[in-house]
């Protein structure tokens, strides 16, 4: 009996860890907030923003690192930047490190740059039918 239900979980599972992998792929991704040090968790659209005028994003890039930001077809709006590196711990876990952000003079505290280097520690990947979300699980 046990058998028979491992056969029967066993293409749940591959596909389940199939999607989470698909996280690692680099490209551009909605995502709801700008990666910053004060967010604990990350909703993640699976699909790029394609032909959007506006709106949040996240780029993994093959080396490494990220960028993440928002846009509008504006210029004279609030802007926030954040750039850094991932490192994949395992198939569920990623840590993040901003190596530098930034906001616009628009923003409501004015213009701004940081280059500090801030581990944000590491977050665990879950996937969900439209996306991932990123959940701190500690910090440094």
């Amino acid at each position: 009996m046990k058998k028979i239900l491992f056969l029967l979980l066993l293409p749940i599972t591959c596909f389940a860890q199939g999607e989470i992998s698909n996280f690692w792929e680099s490209g551009t991704r909605g995502i709801s907030a700008v990666i910053n040090d004060k967010s604990d968790s990350y909703w993640i659209s699976r699909d790029p923003i394609v032909g959007s005028r506006y709106g949040r994003s996240l780029n993994l890039n093959d080396d490494g690192t990220f960028n993440s930001g928002n846009f509008a077809w504006c210029d004279n709006d609030c802007f926030y930047h954040s750039s850094g590196t991932f490192k994949k711990i395992d198939e569920t876990h990623i840590q993040l490190q901003i190596n530098s952000s930034s906001q616009t003079i628009l923003c409501p505290d004015g213009e701004k740059v940081n280059t500090e280097p801030r581990d944000l520690g590491i977050f665990e990947i879950k996937y969900h039918e439209n996306g991932y979300k990123l959940i701190k699980i500690n910090s440094k």
